[in-house]
Order: structure tokens, then C-alpha cells, then sequence
């Protein structure tokens, strides 16, 4: 039997009644395009080209700041060929293999030192001083997302720390491939104690001049693939990734102990400020970066009210 003229085409979706608006369409899965070939890839996580990711698509890829090197790192603590990273085809199954290739300052992988290694999805490899890197393996979804990640990383010309919008794509993308962190992540805001008095005081430059410093006070201090911004004003806010809740405790009481002692010149002025901080903790006590930050600022401003010059936690 023939179908009517107006019958809809197969698989087509009628339009809705006006009273059936507010009814939920039932739907097949139409399935996400560009899941099922993941791609082994290197991300930049601390250094100067931090959110650049590079996929590994030959066999064997050398590592270094040499102009021969696949992965060009242009930085001084980095040997011309420092590291090479091998494919290897076991069964079905590739594996990629870490190997230090005679480097001057080593590398160091989950922050224990390797000649060689055998990778794992997340694994985070120290280079030098100063350079970070993590091993992923990354489907198209990731890509994009990381590709939008890096469009997007801009650093403050005052602090050298990542601008805030910056740091909260940073900060959601690590939220969203470390879903179960074995130690979790530990957010710290940061807040300048009586900054105004030093503006008031010694003037607006003697202040940009405290905030400069404060700026290499918290690269300094803290580790090499932990990532900090300036939040507005005299305001911080850093992430501490695979660090339980005591361990973020101790990174940021430290920190407010460097600030406090240090003594700040401007011209002929020495100037002393302290710092408060509001400390908060992945997974437990929330999974998206809006309830992270909000519940360590709200753990900021206790510390300011209970006397200032102190870290709050969980």
C-alpha cells in the first residue's frame, strides 16, 4: 500500500502541538564525531608557550630548544636534544616509551627522576627548570577544546601571571580532564592585606611596584606545574594540581610567610604588606571552577575578618 502524500519521511520529527511544548522528545544518540581515534599528545602546562599543545605523530620525537629537535622548547635550562619519545607497537597496542637523552637537567616524570618511562595518559614530565608538559591521549573533542584553550592564554603586563579569563580556561580544562584526581586539586584566592595604605602612603607607583614583586614571589614559590593569575587588583588566585588538602594548606602558608618577611623597595621607601588566603579542594568539596572559587573567597574574607595575615581551609 502506497503512503499518503503527506505522510513524514522516515525518521523525520513532527513539529510539536502547541500544548505539547513543554514535552520532552525522545531521541536516538546520533553519536559524537571524532571520539574514536584518540592521538598521543604533549601540552604545555608551565613555560612560555603554556597551553600549546603537540601531537605525537611519528615514531620517535626529539624533545629540545636544538633547531633539529620535532618539539622545539626554546628555553635555556632545556639541552638541544634533551628527551625523545618513542612509539612502540606491542600487539595491537601502541605504547610510548620517555627516554632522557643525556639531558643536563634531566627529566622528571610525576616529579621523580627517569632516564626512561613508560607513559601514561595524564602523566606530567618536568624539563629543566621551568617547563612542564603532560602526555595525553586526546580525541578531536579534546583538541578542539584545548585548540580554544590556548586562543585564549594572556598574561597580566604588571604580575607576569596569567590574566583571569586566562586562568579559569586553564583551570575548567583541568578540572575536565583530571575528573578523579588521585590527590585532587586545591584552588587558593589571594588578597593583599591594607594594599590601600601603600597607595595612600608612598603613591600608586610604590604600589605597582609591590605588586610586581608579588607577582615573582608566587611564580617562585610555587611548583613548576602548579598556575596562578592575578584576579584584579590586589587580588590572586592559584591552582594546585594533584595536591591533597594539607599539602595546599602548607604551599599557600608558605607563600604568606615569603610575602610577609619580604621587604619591598620603591626609591628610598622599604615597605612591609601581608597576605590573606581562602583555600578550597577538588573534588570534595565541589566539581566546576565557579563553586571552587567562590567557596575559597568566601574563605578569604573569614581570614580577613578573623585578623588578616592567615590561610583558611577546608
Amino acid at each position: 500500500m502506497s503512503e499518503p502524500d503527506d505522510a513524514p519521511e522516515t525518521g523525520a520529527v513532527e513539529a510539536p502541538a502547541a500544548a505539547d511544548l513543554d514535552a520532552t522528545v525522545v531521541s536516538r544518540p546520533a553519536g559524537i564525531e571524532g571520539v574514536e581515534t584518540r592521538v598521543a599528545t604533549l601540552v604545555v602546562l608551565q613555560g612560555a608557550e603554556i597551553g600549546r599543545h603537540y601531537p605525537l605523530r611519528r615514531n620517535k620525537v626529539v624533545l629540545g630548544r636544538g633547531e633539529k629537535a620535532d618539539v622545539l622548547i626554546p628555553h635555556r635550562s632545556i639541552s638541544r636534544a634533551h628527551a625523545q619519545i618513542e612509539a612502540l607497537r606491542i600487539g595491537t597496542d601502541t605504547l610510548f616509551r620517555l627516554t632522557d637523552l643525556g639531558s643536563t637537567n634531566h627529566i622528571f616524570v610525576n616529579g621523580r627522576r627517569a632516564e626512561s618511562h613508560m607513559l601514561a595518559d595524564g602523566d606530567k614530565i618536568q624539563l629543566g627548570g621551568e617547563v612542564v608538559l603532560k602526555f595525553e591521549l586526546q580525541d578531536a573533542i579534546d583538541a578542539k577544546f584545548h585548540a580554544e584553550v590556548r586562543s585564549r592564554i594572556a598574561y597580566d603586563d604588571l604580575t607576569g601571571l596569567l590574566t583571569y579569563e586566562s586562568f579559569r580556561a586553564a583551570f575548567e580544562w583541568e578540572l575536565q580532564r583530571a575528573p578523579a584526581p588521585a590527590k585532587g586539586c586545591g584552588l587558593v584566592m589571594m588578597d593583599l592585606d591594607d594594599f590601600k595604605r601603600i597607595n595612600d602612603t608612598y603613591g600608586h607607583l610604590a604600589g605597582s611596584s609591590v605588586l610586581r614583586v608579588v607577582g615573582e614571589l608566587i611564580r617562585s614559590r610555587l611548583r613548576q606545574f602548579d598556575v596562578a593569575s592575578r584576579y584584579g587588583g590586589e587580588e590572586f588566585v592559584a591552582y594546585l594540581p594533584e595536591t591533597e588538602v594539607e599539602e595546599g594548606f602548607t604551599a599557600a602558608d608558605r607563600l604568606r610567610r615569603l610575602i610577609g618577611e619580604h621587604h619591598f623597595l620603591h626609591g628610598d621607601h622599604a615597605m612591609r604588606i601581608t597576605i590573606s588566603m581562602g583555600l578550597s579542594h577538588f573534588p570534595e568539596e565541589g566539581n566546576d571552577a565557579e563553586t571552587l572559587v567562590q567557596l575559597a573567597d568566601e574563605r578569604l574574607y573569614r581570614a580577613k575578618r578573623a585578623g588578616k595575615n592567615q590561610v583558611i581551609g577546608p
